[in-house]
């Protein structure tokens, strides 16, 4: 007879799985280990109520469904918008070969500024409108941001067309008041000067553009550093403007110089007026 040892493994017992289906024959289940551990069970305690102190005070809930989170950040097409302006700047420049230097030069002296003009075949009015049209475009893009965000491309197309359409006829009522006084050159060479330092203000305000839009905290600090460039640039070319003008002598040039300063002065006026309204 073969020897039973009682540590011999009973390969027979139930398996773990099934410790807790095992029937016997009264319809019992029995279990072979129990469940708990060598520890107590420990007792969790009943759920306490209590009442809210958001109830019966002026802070009522107003909705219960969740709310969309804001959306902070520029519209795709503001960026669309920004490359597509600086490329344009970029291919005038490239078809009209202006260097930055050379236009540097020809912001500040006189010869400089015929050279130009003739080098780079500008001696039509038609060839210089771009430059203006090019600033009206960068200026009215942080304009739209600031107070026509709601309307979107659209709004901003509808602005810069109108914003454009005012800057043909500023330049209109100049060389209508040229032809009228007779000194067509003076105020064409008024006209070339500021043509000049529109696209100079064209191609810096597009370059404030970027961190305008795109850094983060530091909309204010560029719109006072664009505001600023951007008075800096209008006294500047107008005094050089009124410097270049009166170097043609003419009998009627004191009274055409004050119907241009008129022209130049009441934009700005109706810009300060609907800042202070604002």
């Amino acid at each position: 007879m073969a020897e039973q040892h009682s540590d011999t493994i009973d390969y027979t017992a139930t398996p773990f799985w099934q410790w807790d289906s095992v029937p016997l024959s009264d319809g019992t289940v029995h279990l072979d280990v129990p469940y708990d551990s060598i520890f107590a069970p420990r007792e969790a305690p009943d759920t306490v109520f209590r009442t809210s102190l958001f109830q019966r005070h002026s802070l009522q809930v107003q909705h219960t469904s969740s709310s969309p989170r804001p959306d902070v950040g520029e519209p795709a097409w503001t960026f669309v918008a920004l490359v597509l302006l600086t490329g344009l700047i970029c291919l005038y420049g490239r078809l009209r070969k202006i260097k930055a230097t050379s236009l540097l030069k020809a912001l500040v002296d006189r010869h400089a500024m015929d050279r130009l003009v003739r080098d780079c075949n500008l001696n039509r009015s038609i060839m210089m409108l771009p430059m203006g049209l090019l600033l009206v475009a960068a200026l009215c893009l942080p304009i739209h941001r600031m107070a026509m965000a709601h309307t979107g491309v659209a709004g901003y197309l509808l602005l810069t067309l109108g914003v454009s359409l005012l800057y043909m006829l500023r330049n209109g009522i100049i060389r209508l008041l040229g032809n009228t006084f007779e000194n067509k050159a003076g105020v064409a060479l008024y006209m070339t000067n500021n043509y000049l330092y529109h696209l100079m203000e064209a191609s810096v305000t597009t370059v404030i553009l970027y961190p305008f839009f795109y850094l983060p905290g530091a909309q204010t600090a560029m719109l006072y550093i664009l505001g600023g460039f951007i008075a800096l640039a209008f006294a500047s070319r107008f005094v050089r403007g009124v410097k270049v003008f009166l170097t043609l002598q003419n009998s009627s040039s004191f009274y055409l110089f004050y119907y241009l300063c008129t022209v130049e002065i009441i934009p700005i006026l109706v810009i300060i007026k609907w800042f202070i309204e604002q």
